[in-house]
């Protein structure tokens, strides 16, 4: 028995950062069922206006593209999708009654949308004290920059990381895959776990407000605490060096090299340059490494660029070097180490094929969970909500769908 089966989730979410939180409960046995419009699809579905042939298996969008976009069919995995117009007074009461019936409740909208739809935990939770609601927003509920958007690279910005990364001189960048998104919905994920623990133990729900901004401010909270400017410093450390990522052979290719003490980079030395570099007074401690480590890199460079990057790094870390390769996209699909610890599940789709899906970054020898289905196409969940969920009458079934409130495709144009 998976830990939270018995659970039933809500989300009313889009792109990565909700997903992701329901995407957790869901992989620990929760019921999840995301909600989406028929007029508008969830961004990850149709992945921007023109999609890009290249989120589709084989290169081809096929019948139904929004049901073979990769980007949403990673992110939403054991869930079911219910897509309802909630401006149909029909198709509210449906959501409603399905919220009524559930534990918890994810949005990961801009403050305010759940108060607007009357679905807001002080509603709410006058019928229903156990409901636990997670609102996710950028700068939190209040406040002068609640009412802002945000993506993963904003909220990046404004948690003041970017201004930490770059190199010397250049203008502050982000760590490139929107990585704030994930980091919300794990936040929200322990936060919800936090509360339904709490809600064992006293029968309360809660109103959980998870600034994400806040969330990631946790990656830069030493420097916070200490209350001084960062210069962007590349790849560099004050307290290690050489650290870098230094070109391998082949077009953009890379191997990250760290020497973190004397000895190991005696050993990395005597690797890259013999003896003769091993007593090189340039570069014998770490403050002559530091002084002198424009020097040093280009000499790490000169000895990388003509080798491939998995071969420096296995063996560096057979010499008791830290080194790894940058790997990309395909590297990490055809790692020995990641499905050896079993972290890719295949699953079969309906509409997308026979796929390896990724897992999740956490054991637990207690709490296992697991990828059981993939993710749902467009609409998939709707008659097993009004059935098996809800138990709505025949008649009431077919009222629904004639008021047009339900839909298995998106409206043309959207």
């Amino acid at each position: 028995m998976l830990p939270l089966e018995g659970i039933r989730v809500v989300e009313l979410t889009t792109a990565w950062a909700g997903p992701m939180a329901g995407r957790i409960l869901s992989w620990f046995g929760a019921e999840s069922f995301h909600i989406e419009s028929p007029t508008r699809t969830n961004t990850w579905r149709s992945n921007r206006d023109r999609p890009n042939p290249v989120t589709y298996p084989d290169l081809d969008p096929g019948a139904r593209p929004w049901d073979r976009c990769f980007t949403f069919n990673s992110q939403n995995l054991n869930k079911r999708s219910l897509v309802v117009d909630l401006k149909n007074p029909m198709g509210f009461s449906v959501v409603r009654r399905l919220v009524a019936q559930s534990d918890v409740l994810i949005c990961n909208f801009r403050p305010g949308l759940l108060e607007r739809l009357g679905l807001d935990h002080a509603t709410l939770s006058k019928d229903h004290p156990g409901l636990i609601v997670i609102e996710m927003p950028a700068y939190g509920l209040t406040g002068p920059d609640a009412g802002f958007a945000a993506l993963g690279p904003t909220m990046e910005m404004a948690a003041g990381m970017s201004a930490m990364i770059g190199y010397p001189g250049g203008q502050p960048t982000v760590t490139g895959p929107s990585y704030m998104d994930p980091i919300g919905g794990f936040n929200a994920a322990a936060a919800l776990l936090t509360a339904l623990h709490h809600r064992d133990r006293t029968g309360q729900g809660q109103h959980i407000e998870m600034a994400q901004v806040e969330g990631a401010m946790q990656f830069i909270g030493p420097e916070l605490i200490e209350g001084a400017d960062v210069p962007p410093d590349g790849n560099r450390r004050a307290d290690i060096a050489p650290h870098n990522a230094y070109p391998a052979l082949g077009d953009d290719s890379w191997v990250a090299i760290a020497a973190r003490s004397d000895a190991e980079w005696s050993v990395l030395s005597n690797a890259v340059g013999g003896k003769q570099l091993v007593q090189d007074p340039r570069f014998v401690t770490l403050a002559a490494r530091k002084a002198n480590e424009d020097a040093l890199d280009d000499l790490i460079a000169a000895w990388t660029r003509l080798q491939d990057r998995h071969a420096i790094a296995s063996h560096l870390q057979a010499i008791g070097v830290a080194a790894s390769a940058v790997e990309t996209a395909p590297d990490l699909a055809r790692s020995d180490y990641l499905r050896t610890r079993g972290f890719f599940t295949t699953l079969d789709h309906p509409v997308a094929g026979r796929h390896d899906h990724p897992g999740l970054p956490f054991h637990s020898d207690i709490a296992q969970g697991s990828a059981r289905t993939a993710s749902p196409g467009f609409g998939e969940g709707n008659d097993y909500v009004l059935r098996d969920v809800l138990a709505l009458s025949e008649a009431e079934i077919a009222q629904i769908m004639a008021s047009g409130a339900l839909a298995d495709t998106p409206e043309p144009g959207t």
